[in-house]
């Protein structure tokens, strides 16, 4: 039952967190982050200790079925961690929002744990229906934290959010029903099951529905728009954490009924060109939040192309992708929050020489971009497992090099581009901004960033992932 009570004690203690955020935002916040802490531990046990737990019955069909592997246990660890300083994040920034709305914050602490704890739960869950629940739960918590405290026409952006979302939710169950059909109720990686033969009807329902999750491109029309006016600690948690489930589903499902191999070759063109499409877009954003949304498009270009290249290495790379984006969009967001709470704007363009109003926060968003563009962080190592992957994949075919070559160019670009007009040029400002929980939790999240680059930390996530996806046998 651990693995279960991981999931559903976010949701419970919401409860409490409700209660006391009609009265203030900080000690809801607290709660918040505490009740993600048994999910942290067995995360982590099982990510760092190549340790697995597995719940429940994988015969017929058993909804309470749950297993957590290094492979899983990664998105479960970086929905847990990144969760937690957000949730410290969060009453500052929330604390400012309601006074601009003129409500209290009781909603958004109300649905927060159902939203990260749907997260968890997605991940964990074995039995295919039961993911799909999960995604809900998840889906409609965050609805609620869009419609009450987003920004812009909330309305509009919040049915955008809802239509997309749930179309791609429902084709992945179609996917889903159908594979029941033929006897599969459990995700196959999570089942130990080898490669199920082609089915590809099923594919394409589980592929099309995750592609739209992860707002890949094509399918990517609504996450600029909702991710840029949503209040922020949901931006922190939308943009990293929430569009990963759908390379999370291509890999431990979908991979399990893809046709043929020239299927997965043209996957793997189409990951090239999402990342490069979301670098270039990127680049030309003046808003900080779109900028930093299709920046997230390009990333999940990244981890697609972690799952399309389909080899042990590239799935290893998938998840530590999930993870170094994780952290670093997490930093980056939460820095444009910083910036909307002190500096009351999101143009970049009136930014400039904030390195000297705040040192430590430029010092935070230096490793959010450098975790993106993987460089002396975790990004780092998932971008070498994933060179390696792509080499393996490719051999001798040296002209694909090309396109790798300029996907990461365009985020390197990019990212040291929005650096240098943002934090350095000519001071814009005479005061500092406060030291506060906010900035705290920015600095922390980035300091995580590079210590888990450090051998100790990135070895053991290296090796026990790809331990386990070698373990799996779905190349066989």
């Amino acid at each position: 039952m651990i693995i279960l009570l991981s999931v559903l004690i976010p949701m419970a203690l919401s409860l409490v967190a409700y209660a006391v955020a009609k009265r203030s935002p900080h000690p809801a916040g607290y709660i918040s982050a505490i009740a993600l802490l048994p999910l942290l531990v067995i995360s982590a046990y099982s990510v760092f200790g190549g340790v697995e737990f597995r719940e429940g019955v994988f015969q017929g069909f058993d909804v309470t079925a749950f297993r957590i592997t290094p492979f899983n246990g990664v998105f479960a660890f970086t929905v847990a961690l990144v969760g937690i300083f957000v949730a410290l994040y969060s009453p500052p920034y929330m604390e400012h929002r309601s006074h601009e709305l003129g409500r209290d914050t009781s909603i958004f602490y109300l649905t927060y744990g159902f939203f990260l704890g749907g997260l968890a739960g997605a991940f964990v869950a074995a039995n295919l229906i039961m993911v799909y629940v999960f995604i809900e739960i998840a889906l409609i918590a965050s609805l609620f934290q869009v419609l009450y405290y987003g920004y812009g026409d909330r309305v509009r952006i919040t049915i955008m959010y809802l239509v997309w979302s749930h179309v791609g939710a429902l084709l992945a169950l179609a996917g889903f029903l159908l594979l029941y059909l033929k006897g599969v109720y459990y995700v196959p990686l999570l089942a130990d099951l080898k490669y199920l033969g082609a089915d590809q009807t099923a594919f394409l329902l589980i592929l099309i529905g995750s592609l739209i999750k992860m707002a890949a491109l094509g399918v990517h029309m609504w996450l600029p728009y909702v991710h840029a006016e949503a209040p922020t600690p949901l931006s922190a948690l939308l943009s990293p954490v929430l569009v990963g489930i759908g390379g999370y589903l291509i890999a431990a499902v979908a991979m399990y009924v893809v046709p043929s191999a020239e299927w997965v070759r043209w996957l793997v063109y189409y990951a090239i060109a999402t990342a490069i499409y979301g670098g270039l877009m990127a680049f030309l954003q003046k808003d900080i939040k779109r900028l930093f949304a299709y920046s997230t498009v390009s990333q999940m270009g990244y981890l697609l192309l972690g799952v399309a290249l389909f080899n042990p290495h590239g799935y290893t790379a998938a998840a530590l992708f999930y993870l170094s984006h994780g952290l670093g969009k997490a930093v980056l967001f939460m820095t444009a929050g910083y910036f909307i709470m002190y500096l009351h704007t999101r143009d970049i363009e009136k930014m400039g020489g904030l390195y000297g109003w705040r040192p430590e926060l430029a010092g935070a968003a230096v490793v959010g971009f450098l975790n993106l563009a993987g460089i002396l962080t975790v990004g780092m190592v998932s971008e070498i497992v994933l060179t390696v992957a792509y080499v393996k994949y490719f051999i001798q075919d040296y002209v694909y090099y090309i396109p790798y070559a300029v996907v990461l160019l365009v985020t390197a670009t990019y990212a040291f581009n929005t650096i240098r007009v943002v934090f350095f040029g000519p001071h814009k400002r005479e005061d500092q901004g406060p030291v506060d929980i906010a900035l705290v939790s920015i600095v922390v999240v980035a300091f995580l960033s590079v210590l888990l680059f450090l051998p100790p930390f990135s070895n053991a996530l290296a090796d026990n992932i790809y331990k386990t996806i070698v373990t799996a046998g779905l190349w066989k």
